[in-house]
């Protein structure tokens, strides 16, 4: 076997791949955490000596008020003084928000990745390599780097896939390898006829 047609090959593949997840990037870039949530709101800590507990008044937040922030899918935040001491509350949805965020954007990474990782894969079977050997070798890489965008991009966006729909992208993937493996050794054979 060529030293440089596995070289091409796997070369163009990772490349590829990472090109994929690049574009992925530039396109729709991932939230950050610190877009939807402030971190200030943690009681301050003192600094040196012993640690003293402050007399703080009560500051209770009622049953009503927690089951409606639990609905909203919230949580109760606590504003301190500069004391330690919590002087108001919020209901804070951040973190659900952030999350519900993050679901939409790992949908996305599997859309854009199936997508090009569909047209790389094709564009590799029907390269046609008899205008040049060259062409077989960078097809083969283009399917590499399509299998691979599609592995990465489905392991990324797997659990946020419904429950419903990861066997059937499974299925349509696992028939993808085999079309692409009766494709390619079917031509491999083929030519190994003439």
């Amino acid at each position: 076997m060529d030293i440089r047609k596995i070289l091409i090959i796997f070369v163009v593949g990772i490349l590829f791949s990472v090109l994929v997840f690049a574009v992925i990037g530039a396109v729709y870039p991932q939230p950050k955490w610190e877009d939807f949530c402030r971190q200030e709101r943690f009681a301050p800590q003192k600094v040196g000596g012993v640690p003293t507990e402050p007399k703080c008044p009560a500051l209770e937040v009622s049953a009503t008020e927690q089951k409606s922030c639990s609905e909203r899918h919230g949580v109760i935040e606590y504003e301190y003084d500069s004391n330690g001491c919590a002087k108001s509350y919020t209901c804070s949805t951040c973190q659900y928000e952030f999350e519900q965020k993050m679901d939409t954007y790992y949908l996305y990474v599997f859309y854009i990745s199936a997508a090009l990782a569909l047209i790389a894969i094709f564009l590799g079977l029907y390269l046609p390599a008899s205008a040049n050997t060259l062409n077989e070798w960078i097809g083969t890489g283009f399917m590499l780097g399509g299998a691979f965008a599609l592995f990465f991009g489905t392991a990324t966006s797997y659990t946020h896939l419904g429950r419903f729909v990861k066997p059937v992208v499974l299925i349509l993937e696992l028939a993808l390898v085999i079309f692409m493996a009766y494709k390619k050794v079917g031509n491999l054979r083929r030519d190994k006829k003439k």
